[in-house]
């Protein structure tokens, strides 16, 4: 089954960001981030997040075949929901 719905919309922009970024780039974004988080529980979604983008990238970069960006955008899609997921309280 194909899924025919528009890409999450964070999972796009967290694609374009891996795709047209270098790792430096990347880190500095994630930093940022962490920089101008309002909350320290925010902070720490933004590291644990930010984290899991670089591992991606790296993994990625290890690759001789690059995903495009939709087959990029439908795995970030699924992180995004398994990540959302586990903070559901238990």
């Amino acid at each position: 089954m194909v899924n025919t719905s528009a890409p999450d919309l964070m999972a796009s922009q967290m694609a374009q960001l891996i795709l047209g970024s270098d790792l430096d780039e990347l880190r500095e974004v994630v930093k940022r981030w962490l920089a101008e988080a309002p909350t320290g529980n925010v902070r720490r979604q933004y590291e644990v997040f930010g984290a899991k983008l670089v591992e991606l990238k790296q993994a990625l970069a290890e690759q001789p075949i690059q995903p495009t960006r939709e087959e990029l955008e439908l795995a970030l899609t699924m992180m995004l929901k398994l990540a959302a997921q586990g903070e559901r309280p238990r």
